[in-house]
């Protein structure tokens, strides 16, 4: 069985990916900021931002899943957000060439991308002009671009995930159901998201794959989040945006085709599943 270490291990993502990485095989090594409780085995406690403890946390492990980091700029000073993202992706990054890690994956988000209302063209995908608006989209950027060239330095495999709205196990209620009723709410990401059980799911993917060199993949349900044709939805909120390719009914316009070609990856659970989910249905 070989080791992985999940960071971020207890934030909205992080039980997800360690309990599916487990489920998948993997001896799981979980690391964030909070104290232990009596039935975490196999956590530690660690801060991504002290390099030296991260050389210890990972020696002898196969793979690194970073997701140690804070998800947005929004409660934050820039300057905290910055050097949270950038020294923290930093140290996890140099820490794996310390010792030898392999295969790597980094969350990196939509934010990339900036206003996509200033995109030239929908659907978005891997090749859309990266422009981002915040601190925050501008340091995952840079973190894009420290691990092309730590693959080119180290011969490291590395995959960074552009992330959206992730939908947290146990979260329906207040992180998806009020824009599944809003055609306006989740507008400005193009109504997309993913369960957390499906980004786990892509982890376990790439660190199983044979794939190598640095790449980035937008990750998504295949669907929008509200009940109207995707057709609808852009003539009423980007109706001057060109669109390349005509999309399917209710086709997402933040394209995940990238993941689904390099690795067989294609999300398992739709919003309506999580709602069944949370009704009990």
């Amino acid at each position: 069985m070989k080791r992985v270490v999940v960071t971020g291990a207890q934030g909205g993502t992080g039980g997800s990916l360690v309990r599916v990485l487990h489920d998948h095989g993997w001896d799981v090594t979980g690391v964030d900021l909070a104290m232990p409780g009596p039935t975490d085995a196999g956590y530690k406690r660690a801060d991504v931002l002290d390099g030296a403890a991260l050389n210890d946390l990972f020696a002898g492990a196969y793979g690194v899943v970073h997701f140690g980091s804070v998800p947005t700029d929004n409660f934050t000073s820039w300057t905290e957000c910055f050097c949270n993202v950038m020294q923290g992706g930093f140290n996890v990054l140099q820490a794996c060439a310390n010792v030898g890690v392999g295969r790597i994956v980094l969350a990196s988000s939509m934010e990339v991308y900036g206003d996509l209302k200033r995109q030239p063209l929908l659907p978005i995908t891997e090749g859309s002009p990266r422009v981002p608006g915040s601190i925050y989209g501008s340091a995952k950027r840079m973190l894009e671009d420290l691990a092309a060239d730590y693959t080119r330095w180290h011969g490291m495999a590395i995959a960074g995930l552009r992330l959206g709205r992730i939908i947290y196990e146990n979260s329906w209620s207040w992180r998806l159901r009020p824009h599944t009723e809003s055609r306006a709410s989740c507008m400005d990401c193009l109504w997309n998201y993913v369960d957390a059980r499906d980004v786990a799911r892509a982890c376990h993917l790439w660190l199983a794959s044979e794939l190598e060199g640095s790449r980035v993949y937008n990750l998504a349900a295949d669907d929008v989040c509200v009940d109207a044709p995707v057709a609808e939805l852009l003539a009423e909120f980007y109706p001057d945006m060109p669109l390349e390719e005509k999309l399917a009914e209710f086709e997402t316009p933040f394209q995940s085709k990238a993941i689904q070609r390099d690795l067989g990856w294609h999300a398992q659970i739709g919003w309506r599943d999580i709602r069944a989910e949370a009704e009990g249905r």
